[in-house]
């Protein structure tokens, strides 16, 4: 019997020779600086025969992350945007397609990792970013530590191309720095910017920094990047002057958001004329675009994850739209040049467990709730902050305005019944209920979170109410009625942390035919490195593997009589090897 097609692929990538041709500066420094390196150009078996690679090479290539993005919210945007997204059974259920969703290629990633079924997004993007799965929260090092990996980036810039590397959360953050660095964790923020500083690509954009002043006497990162040949624009005139003259760059957005100080706002947060996903693609394009080589583009939208963790179908939706725009300047580049341009786009995992459809609202949907949350969860962080600065003794019949105000939540303080919830309303009079209006029940757990955020973190009831209500570290009255809206409109959300699902791949262009199917998530790396035709691991060609169901006992028997033998033989080298340590 043939061994399966997994444990084929993990040894032949585990127990591949190391020949390195690339080294970037930032492997020859630091920690791991005498790991051998394994390169993207050693080969290993794929799913699939790659004659199926368009004639013309990708000179092109977009790959855009929608970190977080299952398939379950891009329904939910897409319903969302239908023509009657408040359908009660007697309308229209009928989705709008995003862009991508319409792209001719759709495939599926299983995005596991190395050591954990629900998987982290440092590991799974140095599974598509490097070819190799790794441990949880590992970046650019195979389990044990023992080599670095190089990156999709690293090798079509070695081959000439220029690279840029965008996402709406900081640059050192973990999605983005699967392709340049290689640090034992993924918090490891201040080390990450420093090989960002010595990767030499040409186009970093969207988030700030994180840990940008490092431990006392460290420079600050900007200065590290601006050390190593990178402008860094950082207001929108500095922006807008940048061309493909301008050198290396560093971009990050020139108002970020006021939580955190560091990734981009949220897009229902951003006011207009402030500096969109989309904007920095298509800045990009124009730095990029000149190389006669053609340049490799990976843009994340790390903060549909981020939404998704926080329980904010809101957000998590207008993240999805927003994305759709940056990807369709992706688009538009393609329809100029069609014949060498590949766009793929999928997610590194799903995140919180993300539902369209709930008990409450049982078989009705009423999608447009979400209009009446006014700021994400992040923003309305900030709001109830100011508020409590503002007055510390406010009371909870103080801050319902504000409640009402930025969700659209109808309270009445003496509501001693449950009101309708939204599956009875569909049965009784319009006058009878009101779809945002809130009942004794969500009343009691809207004024328990208010007065447990009030608290410091670490007084919260001691911690335990905050695991059992699932506030975790998010501030309780956030994320309480971020996930009420999220009830009303008929979304759920079943953790704040990850899922395993496989994910969706979405893709068009030269080379696209590839990511048909149903494969692992580190096959990704070596079908763009295929498409680009940088893949040099020789006869990649697989027989077809059959699926006959239970083996014959002939069959049976063969496989326990060679599975006899290897275990025999693997016995006797075990034994010679003790035998030659000891001595």
């Amino acid at each position: 019997m043939k061994k399966s097609l997994l444990v084929s692929l993990c040894a032949s990538v585990l127990l591949s020779v190391v020949s390195p041709t690339f080294v970037s500066a930032r492997q020859e420094e630091g920690q791991f600086a005498d790991l051998p390196v394994v390169t993207l150009e050693e080969g290993r078996a794929l799913t699939e025969d790659l004659s199926l690679v368009n004639e013309n090479q990708a000179k092109y290539v977009f790959l855009f992350i929608g970190d977080g993005m299952g398939n379950i919210p891009v329904s939910a945007a897409e319903y969302y945007l239908g023509p009657d997204n408040g359908n009660e059974g007697n309308g229209v259920a009928q989705a709008q397609p995003l862009n991508f969703s319409q792209f001719p290629v759709i495939g599926l990633q299983n995005p596991t990792d190395a050591d954990h079924y629900v998987p982290d997004s440092a590991a799974t993007a140095t599974s598509f970013g490097n070819g190799v799965k790794i441990d949880s929260n590992v970046i650019g090092l195979t389990p044990g530590f023992t080599e670095q990996t190089e990156s999709v980036a690293e090798k079509a810039k070695a081959e000439g191309k220029s690279i840029g590397i965008l996402s709406t959360v900081t640059l050192n953050h973990a999605t983005p720095a699967a392709f340049y660095s290689n640090v034992e964790h993924r918090n490891n923020y201040y080390e990450i910017g420093e090989q960002m500083a010595l990767s030499d690509f040409d186009y970093f954009a969207g988030g700030s920094l994180g840990g940008r002043t490092g431990e006392e006497g460290q420079p600050d990162l900007y200065e590290v990047m601006e050390e190593n040949g990178y402008t860094v624009a950082d207001t929108q005139e500095e922006f807008d002057a940048i061309t493909a003259e301008s050198g290396k760059v560093y971009a990050p957005a020139a108002v970020l958001s006021e939580a955190d100080g560091s990734s981009m706002k949220y897009a229902m947060d951003r006011d207009e004329g402030e500096q969109s996903l989309a904007d920095m693609v298509s800045k990009g394009i124009e730095v990029l675009g000149s190389n006669e080589e053609g340049f490799f583009m990976m843009t994340e939208s790390g903060k549909i994850d981020w939404a998704e963790h926080a329980n904010d179908a809101a957000a998590t939706v207008h993240e999805i739209i927003d994305f759709q725009n940056a990807i369709q300047e992706a688009i538009n580049f393609y329809y100029e040049h069609p014949e060498e341009t590949l766009i793929v786009v999928t997610a590194d995992h799903p995140t919180g467990g993300f539902t369209v459809g709930n008990s409450e609202t049982g078989y009705n949907s009423y999608f447009h709730l979400i209009d009446n949350q006014a700021v994400s969860q992040e923003e309305f962080d900030v709001i109830f902050a100011e508020a409590l600065e503002e007055n510390p003794e406010m009371t909870f019949e103080d801050f319902v305005p504000i409640l009402e105000e930025n969700f659209g939540f109808i309270i009445d303080l003496e509501a001693t019944e449950e009101v309708l919830t939204q599956a009875e309303a569909s049965e009784a009079e319009p006058e009878e209920t009101d779809l945002m209006a809130v009942s004794a029940l969500d009343l009691e757990e809207l004024r328990y979170a208010f007065e447990q955020s009030k608290l410091e973190y670490d007084d919260r009831n001691a911690g335990q109410a905050d695991v059992i209500k699932g506030y975790h570290s998010y501030l309780p009255i956030s994320i309480a009625s971020t996930r009420l809206v999220a009830r009303k409109a008929g979304f759920g959300f079943t953790t704040v942390d990850h899922s395993p699902e496989r994910v969706p791949v979405y893709a068009i262009g030269s080379g696209a035919a590839m990511f048909e199917g149903n494969f692992e998530n580190n096959d990704i790396a070596y079908k763009l490195l295929a498409a680009m035709g940088m893949y040099e691991g020789g006869d990649t060609a697989i027989a077809p593997i059959e699926v006959t169901g239970k083996a014959s006992a002939d069959e049976a028997t063969e496989e326990e009589s060679t599975e006899e033998t290897t275990e025999e033989s693997a016995e006797e080298t075990s034994e010679e090897t003790s035998e030659e340590s000891a001595e």
